[in-house]
C-alpha cells in the first residue's frame, strides 16, 4: 500500500510539472504575438497573395 501512495504522489508531481511547463509555454506564445503585433517586422513582405522574405540590403536602403 506505502509502494501505491509513492508512486501516486511521483505521478502528481510529474503532472504539476507538466502543466506549469505548459503555462509557461502558453504565456510565451502570446506575448510573442502580442509583440509583433504591436511592433512588427518589415522582413517579411507580401505581394500579389505571395509571402516573400526581404533582403537585408534592401532593407538597410529604405531604412535611410
Amino acid at each position: 500500500m506505502e509502494k501505491n501512495k509513492i508512486t501516486y504522489k511521483n505521478k502528481k508531481i510529474v503532472k504539476n510539472i507538466i502543466l506549469v511547463a505548459a503555462v509557461c509555454a502558453l504565456i510565451y506564445i502570446i506575448y510573442m504575438i502580442y509583440s509583433l503585433i504591436k511592433q512588427p517586422t518589415n522582413v517579411f513582405v507580401i505581394e500579389n497573395g505571395k509571402l516573400t522574405m526581404e533582403e537585408e540590403a534592401v532593407r538597410l536602403c529604405i531604412a535611410r
